[in-house]
């Protein structure tokens, strides 16, 4: 098994707003987005490469509550089309990054083929 390499700061900026990675970070790349929080983790990059933005919502003028309640409505645009895009997402991260779009998590992978096993076994016709 390859050795995983995870990325030092800059290059997970790199990662953030790139989706793309030095080779060496390949095997590192894999279990980020086959794991089974790979959709926590989708959320919570996407809020985190909009960072500045908020920040500069912040700087705006007027009430506090006026700039908070900007940056809270920019927050959940950005999770909105985060979440609406999240596979197209992940797919072009991995093949950005050398591995196959289609990748997923072995044990969901496993699952699904038992559950269609079991439903095919139930359902399917008979053949004589």
């Amino acid at each position: 098994m390859n050795a995983v390499h995870r990325p030092d700061p800059l290059h997970y900026l790199a990662w953030v707003y790139t989706g793309s990675l030095p080779e060496r970070n390949r095997e590192w790349v894999r279990r980020t987005l086959t794991r089974r929080t790979w959709a926590a983790r989708h959320l919570i990059r996407g809020q985190f490469a909009v960072l500045p933005v908020y920040a500069l919502l912040m700087l705006l003028p007027g009430p506090l509550a006026l700039r908070g309640a900007t940056v809270l409505l920019g927050a959940l645009l950005a999770a909105f089309y985060n979440a609406a895009y999240m596979r197209p997402n992940r797919a072009r991260r991995l093949e950005k990054n050398g591995l196959d779009p289609e990748l997923e998590n072995p044990a969901v992978a496993q699952r699904r083929d038992a559950t269609r096993a079991a439903y095919e076994a139930a359902y399917a016709p008979t053949r004589a």
